[in-house]
């Protein structure tokens, strides 16, 4: 909820998804349901906006973030990373949770999951920015 803050919008991509991953966390974390609800109240999602607006040929027919950014910001490829999608984000945390996992490994884990979030933040940013700017 920090990293958040109280105010301005969320940016997401398939606002259904991330709206019931929040929920998750409300019904496991009743203190900060009140919080977390404002969050959800602040999602503004942009793959309708993608899919309204946007298409380039090398999406070939797919909207995911995968095949959309690529097109508006190519710098910022998944490529490079050790955890470079959401499948891979959840076997990372499933291996962080293991109680053989190593106390290297973990910490090991944990940067590279927060240099996919990193990435995906940084994509939504981007990508909000192209199409704010009409390009």
């Amino acid at each position: 909820m920090e990293a958040v803050g109280a105010d301005g919008p969320i940016l997401v991509y398939s606002a259904p998804f991330e709206r019931s991953r929040l929920q998750e966390l409300a019904g496991y974390f009743p203190d900060l349901a009140p919080a977390l609800q404002a969050a959800i109240d602040r999602i503004v999602d942009l793959l309708p906006i993608a899919r309204e607006h946007y298409y380039h040929p090398e999406m070939r027919g797919s909207w995911s973030l995968k095949a959309v950014l690529p097109t508006i910001a190519p710098e910022l490829d998944y490529g490079n990373l050790e955890v470079a999608d959401g499948g891979m984000a959840q076997e990372a945390f499933a291996e962080i949770m293991q109680p053989e996992t190593s106390p290297e490994r973990r910490q090991q884990l944990r940067a590279a999951l927060l240099l996919y979030c990193e990435r995906d933040t940084l994509a939504m940013v981007r990508i909000a920015h192209y199409f704010e700017s009409g390009a």
